[in-house]
C-alpha cells in the first residue's frame, strides 16, 4: 500500500508566477496549459491558483477516491460555494445535512420513470426552434447554434419544471433575466478576490434579475400550493417530496432548487447539443447514419422517452460528445477532514480538483482520445471508471437522466428534419469556464 505523505510532499507542479501562480496561464488557455502540465508531471500534480494550492487529479482511481470512497471527507470547492448568493442552498451548493436531506427527498422526482413522463413537455418546447430553423432554411440564413440551443433548453427546462403554469410573460422574464444572472454567477466562480459587497453594475443587474425570477417562481409555487393537485411536472414532484419525518420542502427551499435547475440545467444541456451538432457537421458520414436511424424510427410521429432505446447510433454520438466535451469539466473539492488521495495527504482546508476533461481524453484508456469516434460506444471495450461526465458517487448530478432525455429528444427532432453545416469546421479552441464551451460562435447553414 502506498505510504500517505504530508501535505508538504504533494506532487510536483509548475512554479508559475511568484504571486499569481499559474493563474495567468490558466486564464489564457486553461485546457491547453493543463494538458501541457500533465504531459510533464503525470496524472497527479499540484498547481497554484493565486494563493491557493490545488492537487490536480487526472487519473480515474484517484478521482474515485475523492468522489466515491472518501466523498464524506470533502465538500464542494470554493468556487461553487461562492454561488450561494445566486442559487441559495440548492443541491449544487449545499453541503452536509442540508444536502443529504434534500438529495434523499428529491431523488424520487428524478427517477427515470418520473422524468420520462415529461417528454411531451420537452417536445412541445422544441417546436419554436424547429420553426426558426425552417424559416432560416427558407430564407438562406445562417443560425448561431449555441444561441439556439440555449433558447430551446431553457424552454425545455421551464416546461419540465412548470408545465402549463408558466405563462408567456413568465417565459419572457426567464429568457430576459436568466442570462445576466448566469453570467454573474460564472464571473463569481472565477474571481480571485471576494468583492460581493461592492455595488458593481454587474452585481446590481444580477440582484435585479434574481428578484424578477424570484417573483415568477414564488407566484407559481403559491398557486400550486393552493391547488387541489400538486401537478405531474417537476415542481409537482418536488412539492410532493417528503423527508423521513413527513416534512416537505419550504417555499425558500423550493426556490433554491428551482433556481439551481434553471441555471445548472439548461446551459449544460445546451453546450452538449452545440458540441454534438458541431461534431456531426465535421463527421457527415456519422450524421447521415444518425439521420437515417432517426427517420426510420420516428417517421412523422412525435418522439417519446421510449424511443431513446431505439436510437443507439444517436445515443452513441451523445455519449462520445460527453466524453470529448464534459460540460462540468472540472470538479473542485475542499477537504473537511484528513484524506489520502493517490497516496498524497490532503489536510482539512486543502483543495483538490478532479479534471474530468483530461481523464476522458487519456490515451491510457481511450484509443485516439481526441477523435470523435461513436463506434467505441457500440459494443467496444472501454473503461467505465474513465468516463464520468456527470461526476460519480453520491454527488453525481441528480439531473443526468433529464439532461440525456432532453438532448436525445431535441436532437432527434432537429436531425430528422434538418441538416446543420458549419462552414470551415467551426471553432477548434475551447473556452473552459464553469462549463466547457466552444471558443467562438458556431454558425451553421440550415439544410
Amino acid at each position: 500500500m502506498t505510504q500517505a505523505r504530508t501535505p508538504s510532499d504533494w506532487p510536483a507542479g509548475p512554479r508559475g508566477h511568484a504571486l499569481l501562480g499559474s493563474l495567468p496561464d490558466l486564464r489564457a488557455d486553461a485546457l491547453g496549459y493543463l494538458r501541457h502540465v500533465r504531459a510533464g508531471y503525470g496524472d497527479l500534480f499540484s498547481v497554484r491558483f493565486g494563493p491557493r494550492r490545488v492537487l490536480m487529479i487526472c487519473e480515474p482511481a484517484a478521482a474515485r477516491e475523492v468522489l466515491v470512497a472518501q466523498s464524506g471527507r470533502f465538500r464542494k470547492g470554493r468556487g461553487i460555494q461562492k454561488l450561494r448568493d445566486v442559487l441559495g442552498d440548492g443541491l449544487l451548493t449545499a453541503d452536509g445535512e442540508t444536502w443529504r436531506t434534500h438529495r434523499r427527498m428529491m431523488q424520487p422526482a428524478f427517477h427515470r420513470a418520473a422524468l420520462d413522463r415529461l417528454s411531451g413537455e420537452i417536445v412541445g418546447a422544441t417546436r419554436p426552434l424547429l420553426a426558426r430553423l425552417a424559416a432560416a432554411r427558407n430564407g438562406g440564413a445562417e443560425v448561431e447554434v449555441g444561441t439556439e440551443m440555449l433558447h430551446v433548453t431553457l424552454r425545455a427546462v421551464a416546461a419540465a419544471l412548470f408545465g402549463t403554469a408558466l405563462r408567456d410573460e413568465d417565459l419572457r422574464v426567464v429568457e430576459r433575466e436568466l442570462p445576466p444572472l448566469l453570467e454573474y454567477a460564472t464571473a463569481r466562480t472565477r474571481a480571485v478576490l471576494d468583492l460581493d459587497a461592492l455595488p458593481t453594475p454587474a452585481a446590481r443587474r444580477a440582484r435585479a434579475s434574481g428578484a424578477a425570477l424570484d417573483a415568477v417562481v414564488a407566484r407559481i409555487i403559491a398557486e400550486r400550493r393552493a391547488a387541489a393537485h400538486a401537478g405531474d411536472d417537476l415542481l409537482g414532484l418536488l412539492l410532493a417530496a417528503r423527508d423521513e419525518e413527513g416534512g416537505g420542502l419550504s417555499d425558500a427551499e423550493l426556490r433554491d432548487e428551482v433556481m439551481t435547475l434553471f441555471l445548472a440545467g439548461h446551459e449544460t444541456t445546451a453546450t452538449l447539443l452545440t458540441f454534438l451538432l458541431l461534431e456531426l457537421s465535421r463527421a457527415p458520414e456519422w450524421r447521415a447514419r444518425v439521420q437515417a436511424e432517426v427517420r426510420e424510427v420516428l417517421g412523422d410521429r412525435t418522439p417519446t422517452a421510449a424511443d431513446l432505446r431505439a436510437l443507439p447510433l444517436l445515443g452513441a454520438c451523445i455519449q462520445e460528445t460527453l466524453r470529448l466535451y464534459p460540460p462540468a469539466w472540472l470538479l473542485p473539492r475542499q477537504a473537511t477532514s484528513p484524506a489520502t488521495v493517490g497516496g498524497f495527504a490532503a489536510a482539512p482546508g486543502e483543495n483538490v480538483s478532479v479534471n474530468i476533461f483530461l481523464i476522458q481524453r487519456s490515451a491510457r484508456f481511450w484509443p485516439r482520445p481526441d477523435a470523435f469516434d461513436p463506434e467505441r460506444w457500440l459494443g467496444g471495450a472501454r473503461t467505465p471508471d474513465a468516463f464520468m461526465p456527470f461526476g460519480a458517487g453520491a454527488r453525481m448530478c441528480i439531473g443526468n437522466h433529464l439532461a440525456l432525455l432532453e438532448a436525445t429528444l431535441i436532437s432527434a427532432l432537429l436531425l430528422r428534419d434538418f441538416t446543420l453545416d458549419v462552414p470551415g469546421g467551426g471553432p477548434t479552441r475551447l473556452q473552459a469556464g464553469v462549463t466547457l464551451k466552444p471558443g467562438g460562435p458556431v454558425r451553421a447553414r440550415v439544410g
